[in-house]
């Protein structure tokens, strides 16, 4: 399925695969397997893609939760949302204005994200922050390599792990907040002019900040 005049997708998914990729003819395409496990709306610019009724009501009664594909490719001018359940996601050089992600995994490779929530689940990936972004773990582990800060960065784990890696050459200032959680920052609070506030904050989870440079692997 090939979509034009998209400006934003949207989606809300439970027990899928899903990938996530750039175009570059300026329409969103979208390939389903089985197709009868979601439903693709257009509501003007927005494009919504959800798990179907059908889907949900068939992995109901099942333990064993089968897995259908989602793979989007989406222009780089175009926004992406969406909240995702018992899934896996696979995202590259993607736009996220928010993104949900609960009992499952992620994988973030040179995308942008203005609000990241993660609950019982583990991402990892690689991150632009050119705009000021929060990023919630309830839950779970989170892995995360900053290679531009352009912004500011709000970080916080109630229960969960997190693993902060800034550019050596940042201009940051760290800010932590420890209610009972352990948060260990290993360089300086200071990077730079310290133009982007870094701000962490741990309940009872476990923060570890660290710098990556030129001679590390992006």
């Amino acid at each position: 399925m090939r979509f034009e005049g998209i400006e934003e997708v949207w989606m809300k998914l439970v027990d899928a695969d899903v990938e996530v990729v750039p175009t570059e003819d300026g329409t969103v395409h979208v390939d389903a397997e089985p197709e009868n496990a979601f439903t693709v709306k257009r509501d003007g610019t927005i494009l919504k893609v959800l798990t179907s009724t059908r889907w949900k009501l068939r992995n109901l009664p099942v333990k064993e939760k089968e897995r259908a594909r989602l793979a989007l490719r989406v222009p780089g001018d175009v926004r992406v949302s969406g909240g995702m359940k018992r899934a896996s996601l696979k995202a590259r050089r993607i736009r996220f204005d928010s993104l949900a992600i609960g009992e499952a995994t992620a994988q973030l490779e040179e995308c942008g994200v203005n609000s990241l929530g993660v609950a019982t689940a583990r991402v990892e990936g690689s991150l632009y922050v050119t705009e000021d972004t929060q990023v919630a773990v309830s839950m779970g582990s989170l892995e995360l390599k900053v290679l531009e800060l352009e912004g500011s960065l709000d970080l916080s784990t109630v229960m969960g792990s997190i693993v902060l890696k800034l550019p050596e050459d940042c201009d940051a200032v760290i800010e932590t907040v420890q209610q009972g959680g352990e948060v260990v920052v290993n360089p300086e609070r200071l990077l730079g002019s310290g133009e982007h506030r870094v701000r962490i904050s741990s309940v009872r989870g476990a923060v570890i900040v660290d710098l990556w440079g030129e001679g590390d692997e992006v």
